[in-house]
């Protein structure tokens, strides 16, 4: 393996390129983005993210570079500790969203957030000489609290559970803000939260990274694990609710002032591509978010008290991230 530092350069010269793009950026930050490069590009990351989600190799075949490639396999070894690590690279793919600017420039910026690990892969494409496709050339792993403004020493910990707003909404407000950080410093609109960065940072961030993943990943073992108490509980409500969606009987477990037509009107594809990303315990209380693997802007919240073993539902329903980034722009 290569040393830290030689690994964490591809990361400082992505942050040096971005500074040398935001002057001519500021220039016209009002002005729109190109729509046929952003559609292209937006085509790309999606297609790499969709299939990397399934099969991480074939996406790097079809739209990363050898050079991208190492990187890709060094930054995973220190991310999931694990030298054979393509299925982690796809776990974090399955709930990551899509986020750049379309800047024209030769190297496009293409950010893979992932909201409830509370971290981001930035990615570099550009235009190879061999067919004039955009494909990826570097990439590097941020905390989304330092794209959001966190000075060094950086607090590990995902953001979102520091919020005193319920947990669906709390991890909606605070993606909203990453996306909005990252688009406002591609438009030049605001001083680059990356820019005084060095290796030694880099590297921090990370380290970082991988806690907050492992946290992450943690914290969903109780719904996994046979085990009694709360967690029990919440595995026995969903798969009530699963069944009752599959008989249009949601009315028969959810609470009254729940929006049972909508419920009933979601796609059995959707029910079907829902899978767990965050759970959190609170006494006899327990909240569940499952995020769609077909569409990661997508999720749902089930919450459930346990009293006296009676499971009750107590909330359920969808919420989709763009709705809290069209919030955060007015």
């Amino acid at each position: 393996m290569r040393s830290l530092t030689l690994l964490f350069r591809p990361l400082i010269l992505a942050v040096a390129l971005m500074l040398c793009v935001i002057p001519r950026l500021a220039q016209a930050q009002a002005q729109t983005q190109d729509q046929k490069l952003y559609l292209e590009l937006w085509a790309e990351a999606e297609a790499f993210r969709s299939l990397a989600s399934k099969n991480f190799l074939a996406a790097l075949k079809n739209s990363s570079t050898p050079e991208a490639n190492l990187t890709f396999a060094e930054l995973g070894e220190l991310l999931w500790l694990d030298q054979d690590n393509a299925d982690d690279w796809s776990i974090f793919f399955r709930h990551s969203l899509v986020n750049f600017v379309a800047t024209g420039s030769e190297v496009e910026f293409v950010y893979f957030q992932h909201p409830w690990a509370d971290i981001t892969l930035l990615t570099l494409w550009s235009r190879t000489p061999k067919d004039n496709r955009l494909r990826i050339v570097d990439t590097g792993i941020l905390l989304n609290s330092v794209i959001r403004g966190a000075k060094v020493p950086f607090q590990i910990g995902r953001g979102w559970m520091q919020e005193k707003a319920s947990a669906p909404v709390a991890i909606g407000q605070v993606n909203a803000k990453t996306t909005s950080q990252i688009v406002a410093a591609g438009m030049g609109q605001i001083p680059n939260p990356l820019a005084s960065l060095n290796v030694e940072q880099a590297e921090a961030m990370v380290a970082g990274a991988a806690l907050q993943w492992m946290e992450h990943q943690t914290s969903l073992l109780p719904l996994f694990v046979d085990e009694t108490g709360v967690a029990h509980a919440m595995r026995i409500a969903w798969n009530r609710l699963l069944l009752a969606a599959r008989k249009g009987q949601l009315a028969d477990v959810l609470p009254p002032n729940t929006p049972i037509k909508e419920l009933n009107a979601v796609d059995s594809a959707l029910w079907a591509s829902l899978e767990p990303v965050a759970y959190v315990e609170d006494g006899k209380n327990a909240v569940s978010i499952f995020a769609s693997s077909h569409n990661p802007n997508i999720y749902a919240t089930l919450a459930i008290s346990d009293d006296n073993n009676k499971v009750k539902i107590t909330h359920f329903d969808f919420y989709r991230f763009s709705d809290f980034l069209d919030k955060d722009a007015k």
